[in-house]
């Protein structure tokens, strides 16, 4: 299953950002960002697997879209994607 992160400026963005995807039932839990994605310091990242092009827009929406966002590729490293590389 791909797997997506979405970086967070910090932890308190993180859980902002996770509740607001949860109440639309889109499951995001917080965990620590890989140390190379880490940026500024703060290494808190949202996983999501499942709907993540909706994921971003509602966070965009929110104004809690504030860090970089990567996918997970089959042998693990992470890539960077943007908005525009979303199905």
């Amino acid at each position: 299953m791909l797997r997506y992160l979405i970086l967070c400026r910090s932890l308190t963005y993180a859980q902002k950002a996770a509740a607001v995807l949860e109440r639309r039932g889109i499951d995001a839990p917080i965990i620590k960002a890989p140390l190379r994605l880490r940026e500024r310091g703060c290494g808190y990242a949202l996983s999501v697997t499942r709907r993540f092009p909706e994921a971003v827009s509602l966070l965009k929406e929110q104004h809690l879209l504030t860090g970089r966002l990567y996918s997970r590729t089959e042998d693990g490293e992470y890539r960077e994607v943007t908005e525009y590389d979303l199905p």
